[in-house]
């Protein structure tokens, strides 16, 4: 299976996705070395989250009021850890996990949620779309809620690419990215995990693997590190391994995917970490972004392998 840094969950309730690897799920995973459950628990995480269209009309709030949201602090999330992959030439179509938040059901308070929404207004754009996305399912009287971000030209090649997944569920290449993560999250098991390995960037050959792994799992095999697969790490600038990570079988031999995706993904954060130290404000970072988005985005998209 894939393993999803945690940041990309959404089958996880508990396991709050903390500032983490890639998820799906809130609800049934136990962190591992590596947040090797991350995929699988986003999976899950991600499946339980519902994403609702930014209004920012509705979030506004008034000139007065201080957020505690920072923007910058926002940037500084994606950009230390996968992120960085969405922003600067879209290798990862989506990233999660930049905030976290959640709410109680029967009681909600919506501040932070409308706060994180009006930080996220630096990543809206004709490169980037941000949002806040509020998982479907609820656990012990409480509904997860990630923010995330969406390369648009990664995302509509990838829909495009992968059409006959997407198609039956009404969605093109023309489609509102936080459409697209809703309409995921409510997916049926099999397809959800399958949408968000999609979203995530991951190869096609690691995707396959892990819808197949985790629906081999039901029948009582042992699965893990060691036991049916293997686990496949790009750096990123706060950590080496446990962010954008991935399964594979035990006995993978790695494939020009993989190859292309770590040449990239190095590519990408050399080019970042010389220029981290020039992004002191939102300003600054957003345009430093901006002209790395511009070196990378054709490099990455076009052509790129995701099978074998």
């Amino acid at each position: 299976m894939i393993a999803p840094n945690r940041r990309e969950r959404g089958d996880v309730p508990p396991v709050h996705i903390p500032r983490m690897v890639n998820a799906i799920h809130p609800g049934n995973t136990k962190s591992t070395v590596f947040g090797i459950l991350a995929w699988l628990v986003a999976a899950f995480t991600l499946g339980g989250c519902a994403s609702s269209p930014s209004d920012t009309g509705d979030f506004q709030r008034s000139a007065e009021t201080v957020s505690t949201v920072d923007p910058l602090q926002l940037l500084r999330e994606a950009t230390d850890h996968e992120g960085l992959y969405t922003l600067a030439g879209g290798l990862k179509p989506m990233s999660t996990g930049i905030w976290r938040g959640s709410f109680e059901v029967e009681d909600p308070d919506l501040t932070d949620l409308r706060e994180a929404r009006q930080a996220l207004g630096v990543l809206r754009n004709d490169v980037w779309y941000a949002d806040v996305q509020v998982f479907e399912k609820a656990h012990e009287g409480e509904r997860s809620a990630h923010a995330f971000v969406v390369h648009r030209k990664a995302l509509a090649r990838m829909i495009e690419r992968h059409e006959s997944f997407w198609s039956p569920w009404g969605i093109t290449a023309g489609t509102h990215p936080a459409e697209i993560v809703a309409i995921v999250d409510r997916m049926p098991r099999d397809d959800r995990w399958r949408g968000y390995g999609y979203l995530f960037g991951y190869p096609d050959h690691a995707v396959d693997f892990f819808v197949e792994a985790g629906l081999a799992a039901e029948d009582g095999r042992e699965v893990g590190p060691g036991k049916d697969r293997q686990f496949i790490q790009i750096p990123t600038s706060a950590a080496d391994s446990g962010r954008f990570t991935y399964a594979v079988p035990p006995d993978h031999v790695s494939t020009l995917a993989d190859q292309r995706l770590a040449n990239d993904a190095a590519m990408i954060l050399a080019a970042y970490t010389e220029r981290k130290s020039g992004m002191r404000d939102v300003q600054s970072t957003v345009e430093a972004l901006r002209r790395l988005n511009s070196r990378f985005e054709d490099l990455v998209i076009i052509d790129v392998p995701t099978g074998p």
